[in-house]
């Protein structure tokens, strides 16, 4: 016969005539109307089926159900279970056989205020029957405790310079810290962390850690749970800063301090170590590769306080996967004025859309390279030293500035002096000769290609004589000729992309190191690669023509010296065929273009931001040093958003300038 188990409320039983017994002891229940339950009747019966019970700490009432043809007792044997049984005044189950009774029985358990977890047993007997029993366990309140008090990594347990204490964010539940001192060891990113808890585990990924005996990667941030006795969970964010171990970004050790690297004439030795976390590929290690050489860099940027660096591998080589090219000199640029560091980042990505191979625009002489942009984190010794942008080194190699091989034993040779040829325009003058020169208008010049220690002196002459050339043109009065003008020595197409370039990222600066080369057996002149716009984006104070906000950077000649007048670049903008070729230009691209910088202005500072944060701990943001850079907005992310908007500006202005 089966039976049900029923919960009720402690005043079930208050209507039916009951023993109560709150002491261990036997109770027998009231004989049933007209029952004689002494007098034997058929076999004997006891029938009471019941799991075993278990009870909360805060207690209650539970009702059972049994049935015997005997006289029955019932007993507990912990005070804290009090016992109440009845027969049924009202009929029987059909069920039942005529001469067996049905009892309730009542049990009422008491809270467990405090203490472990206790049991008791209630055992219905009745004479010639096989005692019945009931287990009932009381759990004591479980604790829902689950808070992570505190959280350090000490420095002796994981060879780090000084304890770091992680601080919590109440708001986002995130204990973060940042760390930018070097860690040497094998696996730096696994460390041991101490901290405290009232919560009974604490786990991460599943995996239940131990204070002070877990090694953790921190390489990226992860989940910490801490669930209490009641099974109730809390779930912590841990944010380590640490660009070492950080996966955001490569990361390039240059084995002596900042102080030590004094000239930008003069290489110095250093060990070196190149990695890209997570990958094998480019990797440069002190401990089985040779020592490199680096050196400083620059112009103005040279003498700010972060600098750029060139540094000259032992061999050929690829780091990192920047695999379009294989060579021993590369450079790392350091955007001290740039608070942004995105400036040429997004100009490089403007070229990639503009001179891609795969555009008819262009013709078939025309170099489509744009440099590389890799940004890493850089350490210097054992200082964190600041998020750099890797890049090419500006030069005529393989898979760089793919010009026609030309040098010192090709000597005058009618065909071979016609290139390939690269030209730096400047506003320095400190080469020195034969490598600088002006030209007839004044310009200053740098020879780039051929190299000064494999060149003849005619090759140079050469090219200066031709530049002369096609400046005489330029100035000439029917320098709009459309055969006999400027376009015969002059790319019309690569012209107008550089422009676009530069005006759409509004760069003052478009004059200083900008490149053009000449091929061999073309008798023009390329514009080209894209270089060096950290002053676009309203980032320059000089504004020698007007404001740059609201008119072209042309009309400023990209601050080419006002004694040029008209400049290059004014003369070329004085054809209204030019003018509506560029036009026509921007507004096949315009689109694409605005859409990749807005991009890149929204992702790249997502996927860097531990980095960007960390750079700006070591530099501080809210300063220029320079004088020629304006400052940027309160904070970087208003930055940020000051650069999406001026791009938005400046594509509206573009679309009435270019019209």
């Amino acid at each position: 016969m089966n039976y049900n188990i029923k919960r009720v409320l402690c005043g079930i039983c208050a209507a039916v005539a009951v023993f109560a017994c709150r002491k261990p002891e036997t109770v027998v229940p009231t004989p049933s109307p007209g029952g004689e339950m002494d007098k034997p009747k058929s076999d004997p019966v006891l029938v009471f089926k019941a799991e075993p019970l278990i009870v909360s700490a805060e207690g209650g009432v539970y009702t059972y159900q049994f049935s015997t043809n005997r006289r029955p007792s019932v007993e507990s044997s912990a005070s804290w279970v009090s016992v109440l049984c009845s027969s049924h005044v009202k009929g029987k189950s059909e069920a039942v056989a005529s001469d067996i009774d049905e009892y309730d029985l009542v049990l009422t358990i008491d809270a467990l205020e405090s203490g472990e977890d206790r049991s008791a047993i209630i055992t219905i007997s009745a004479p010639e029957c096989e005692s019945q029993i009931l287990n009932i366990t009381q759990e004591r309140k479980k604790s829902g405790t689950n808070s992570l008090v505190s959280f350090v990594i000490k420095a002796d347990a994981n060879g780090l310079e000084k304890d770091v204490a992680f601080t919590l964010d109440e708001k986002t539940k995130t204990y973060s810290a940042m760390y930018l001192k070097w860690i040497d060891k094998q696996e730096p990113q696994m460390l041991v962390p101490t901290f405290e808890t009232d919560g009974q585990s604490v786990s991460v990924n599943g995996q239940s850690i131990v204070s002070g005996e877990s090694a953790i990667s921190f390489a990226d941030d992860f989940e910490i749970v801490v669930k209490a006795e009641n099974g109730e969970e809390n779930i912590y964010k841990l944010s380590f800063n640490c660009p070492q171990i950080n996966t955001e970004l490569p990361v390039m050790r240059i084995h002596i301090p900042a102080s030590e690297i004094t000239s930008k004439e003069t290489y110095k030795k250093t060990k070196l170590d190149l990695y890209r976390p997570g990958s094998q590929e480019g990797m440069w290690s002190s401990q089985s590769n040779e020592e490199v050489e680096i050196r400083g860099r620059g112009n103005s940027t040279w003498g700010l306080p972060k600098k750029p660096y060139r540094i000259k591998f032992p061999e050929k080589f690829s780091p990192i996967g920047l695999n379009h090219a294989k060579a021993k000199s590369w450079v790392i640029l350091a955007h001290d004025m740039d608070k942004s560091l995105l400036r040429n980042h997004l100009a490089f990505e403007m070229s990639r859309i503009l001179f891609s191979s795969g555009d008819t625009f262009h013709d078939e002489h025309t170099l489509t390279f744009t440099p590389c942009s890799q940004f890493v984190n850089v350490y210097m010794g054992n200082e964190f030293h600041g998020v750099y942008q890797m890049s090419d080194h500006m030069e005529v190699s393989k898979g760089r500035i793919g010009l026609d091989k030309l040098e010192k034993d090709d000597g005058a040779d009618a065909e071979k002096i016609t290139g390939g040829h690269l030209i730096e325009t400047n506003i320095h003058n400190d080469e020195g000769y034969p490598v600088a020169f002006t030209s007839s208008h004044g310009i200053y010049m740098d020879h780039k290609y051929p190299k000064d220690d494999d060149m003849d002196i005619a090759q140079y002459q050469y090219m200066e004589d031709f530049i002369d050339k096609a400046e005489k043109v330029l100035y000439s009065s029917d320098f709009k000729d459309p055969t006999n003008g400027w376009r015969k020595y002059f790319d019309e197409c690569s012209l107008a992309d550089f422009i676009i370039i530069k005006e759409f990222a509004g760069d003052m600066d478009g004059y200083t190191s900008t490149y053009f080369y000449k091929r061999r057996g073309v008798d023009k002149i390329y514009f080209g690669p894209i270089w060096d716009l950290d002053k676009g984006w309203n980032n320059d104070k000089r504004t020698p023509h007007g404001d740059t906000l609201t008119q072209l950077m042309i009309y400023g000649g990209f601050y080419m010296p006002p004694y040029i007048n008209p400049d290059w670049f004014h003369r070329f903008w004085q054809d209204a065929d030019f003018r509506k070729f560029v036009g026509q230009r921007w507004a096949s691209k315009k689109a694409e273009l605005k859409a990749k910088v807005l991009s890149e202005l929204e992702e790249k500072p997502k996927q860097m931001h531990k980095a960007i944060e960390a750079n700006f701990s070591v530099w501080k943001f809210y300063y220029q040093y320079s004088d020629e850079a304006n400052m940027p907005a309160q904070t970087y992310e208003l930055e940020i958003e000051r650069m999406k908007n001026l791009t938005e500006k400046r594509a509206a202005l573009l679309d009435e300038k270019f019209r």
